[in-house]
């Protein structure tokens, strides 16, 4: 075996070995996994530099060989999740101090199923992962502190929904066995009618997975995510919708010839996806709630860049269809990391101030270490698409990429593309305004009444590495485009090079810049933004040097000649998002329940707490589901009504009845 073959066997046996270590102590668990995944990633980028790696092999149990493998294509979601992983395993030695082992046996077995189905040489170990990774997760949501009720309910509509994926999932595998004859990784033929049903369950499988619409809104992803501990929250929105995202892109690239329609599908539920979940991120008040949400609509992102590359693919657009998967590859590998810095920054934010709600915590984040602080400001700033980090650089290639849909011949094609792009630069700066809240009510606005939390340097390093990581991200991105080139390549089953290039007018050397189009559509180097923006700053630097004349001085807010010491009186995030929920509120659906129990509660900050009124926020998909299970409830109550009265003269006519259709069939097939 190779040397690299060894490290990733030993990376996954590695996490398996944590997992039964948080048996014996879960700081050795967590510090196990940390070695684990830092394994992993050393693995996936050497598959990314030299090609692709074989570690263990051995024969199945239905006689196809198995064994752990990285190819271009995998070893960049490889990547992604063992950077999250490193981060999040070193977070959680300070961050789990829970009576038993029971939360980082949960999270070491999470992390060794995605490596193992990230790793699978065949779709059967592949499921194996997607179940045990499913299970693990509901494991880690049991172990959230809080209401039980609230706990339990969200841990069940997860389990429901993984439950739901994994059997589209296995659909879509069974067509690829048929039209195969393998569980290997092959492509189906040509003009095969399976491709269809593979598609679209394996669509609404991992779409499952992702979050994405119409399996958002009030459902599993925002539930369960708010409701997990922080470091679980951080593995289920980074890497666990990251491993849906990954089956995806691996199933679309063993159907070959894929129609345009499949394309505009994707696109079309991307874009809605996006903008849902920006909107709702907006109006989100809990801390983890919002970056839940959040994940909806960077998910919603990737899958508008993977149907601009499909629909460019079945136009024959090789450049474009090539382009806009470097996009989706970069935006899915960039999510992962920001979206994990947001998540542990939530849970930096509860401990130092006891508190979610981010109408409540009034900046009690910024007690907390400061390192941790200005990693989860620029994790923030990175997905509200801030120059110069990763999200900045993901999110103009996306839109690059959206606004060459005029290259499509068919005009649905065109029309969707032009939808999309509405869609997706509402959502962009949507997503501006809800970091705006999470940042500005999680750390830097702060009243004289607000108490300052106590912060734990553990808790605030590996986010500040996240941070200092996207920084780095978006100044090489070019670079990084490079190391992508394998998993595109792998996708469109060609060589394909990185669109980068030069700009000799402006004296920008090659390699520097990342090309969008071929005629030239647009260009932009990362490399040369925070340069320009250094020079910008020096100036105004310069300038507010020059013309100091003494430290700044604090003074409480005038508010009207009285203390902010009644509800109303104090600016909240509620009130920051109330604008938008006015604006939009036919297609939020907002319904307040009021369950007031008492006089108004006198507080500091005006928040719907101290109204005694609990607000629900719906939509249109809610409603909709809503009204099937109502539908189904009342369907299954009539038949057991009509045909379970507990009559034994009905039961033994549905005996005689069974009895004689199966003579009569046995007789007409002999």
């Amino acid at each position: 075996m190779e040397p690299l073959g060894i490290i990733l066997s030993s990376a996954v046996v590695g996490l398996f070995l944590a997992a039964a270590l948080a048996a014996v102590d879960r700081r050795l668990a967590y510090g196990t996994a940390t070695a684990a995944a830092g394994l992993f990633a050393l693995a996936a980028a050497g598959t990314l530099a030299t090609g692709t790696v074989h570690g263990l092999v051995w024969s199945g149990p239905l006689g196809d060989p198995e064994g752990l493998a990285l190819d271009g294509l995998s070893a960049v979601f490889a990547l992604g999740a063992s950077l999250v992983w490193i981060a999040t395993s070193i977070y959680s030695v300070g961050y789990d101090r829970g009576p038993s082992g029971l939360l980082a046996g949960c999270f070491a077995l999470t992390l060794a199923a995605i490596a193992l189905l990230v790793a699978s040489t065949s779709f059967l170990l592949f499921v194996i992962g997607w179940e045990v990774m499913t299970l693990a997760s509901y494991g880690m949501i049991l172990q959230a502190h809080g209401r039980a009720d609230r706990i339990y309910h969200a841990a069940f509509v997860f389990l429901a929904f993984g439950e739901g994926s994994t059997l589209l999932v296995i659909v879509a595998v069974a067509a690829l066995r048929v039209g195969t004859g393998t569980f290997l990784f092959a492509a189906l033929p040509a003009g095969s009618a399976l491709a269809l049903v593979a598609f679209l369950a394996g669509l609404v499988g991992f779409g499952l997975k992702m979050g994405v619409a119409p399996f958002h809104m009030s459902e599993w992803l925002p539930i369960a995510h708010s409701s997990a501990p922080s470091n679980a929250s951080a593995v289920l929105s980074a890497t666990l919708t990251l491993a849906g995202v990954y089956g995806l892109f691996r199933l679309l690239s063993l159907l070959p010839g894929p129609p345009v329609w499949w394309g505009g599908l994707v696109l079309g539920i991307g874009a809605v996806s996006a903008l849902l979940g920006a909107l709702f991120a907006t109006v989100s008040e809990h801390a983890k709630g919002l970056p839940a949400y959040s994940t909806i609509e960077n998910n919603g992102l990737i899958l508008v860049a993977l149907g601009v590359a499909l629909v460019a693919r079945a136009d024959g657009l090789v450049y474009l269809a090539g382009f806009a998967l470097f996009a989706a590859l970069y935006q899915a590998l960039v999510h992962a990391i920001a979206k994990t810095g947001l998540f542990l920054t939530a849970g930096i934010v509860e401990r130092g101030a006891g508190s979610l709600d981010l109408n409540a915590v009034a900046g009690g984040g910024k007690g907390g270490e400061a390192s941790g602080g200005t990693g989860g400001i620029l994790a923030a700033l990175s997905l509200a698409a801030a120059p110069p980090l990763a999200g900045f650089v993901s999110e103009w290639m996306i839109l690059e990429a959206l606004f060459q849909s005029y290259r499509f011949a068919p005009t649905a094609a065109q029309f969707v593309g032009l939808l999309a792009g509405a869609a997706v630069a509402l959502a962009a700066g949507l997503i501006v305004v809800a970091m705006v809240k999470f940042v500005g009510f999680g750390f830097l606005w702060r009243p004289g009444s607000a108490r300052r939390g106590s912060g734990d340097a553990r808790l605030g390093l590996p986010v500040a590495g996240l941070g200092g990581l996207l920084l780095a991200l978006g100044i090489g991105a070019p670079w990084l485009l490079r190391a992508l080139a394998p998993g595109v390549s792998v996708f469109l089953g060609r060589p394909i090079a990185a669109p980068i290039g030069a700009v000799a007018g402006l004296g920008i050397p090659m390699g520097w810049t990342i090309l969008s189009g071929s005629p030239l559509f647009g260009v932009l180097s990362p490399t040369v933004v925070p340069i320009a923006m250094a020079l910008g700053a020096s100036v105004a630097v310069g300038y507010w040097a020059l013309g100091r004349r003494g430290a700044s001085r604090r003074v409480e807010p005038w508010m009207a000649g009285s203390p902010p010491a009644r509800p109303g009186e104090t600016y909240t995030s509620f009130g920051f998002s109330t604008g938008i929920r006015l604006m939009m509120g036919s297609t939020l659906r907002t319904r307040e329940v009021r369950a007031r129990t008492g006089a108004v509660v006198e507080a500091q900050v005006a928040t719907p707490v101290a109204y005694n009124v609990d607000l629900e926020v719906l939509d249109v998909f809610k409603v909709v589901y809503d009204t099937l299970v109502d539908v189904v409830a009342a369907t299954a109550l009539a038949l057991q009504r009509g045909l379970m009265p507990g009559r034994l003269g009905r039961y033994i006519a549905y005996l005689l009845i069974v009895t004689l259709f199966v003579v009569v069939a046995v007789a007409a097939a002999s």
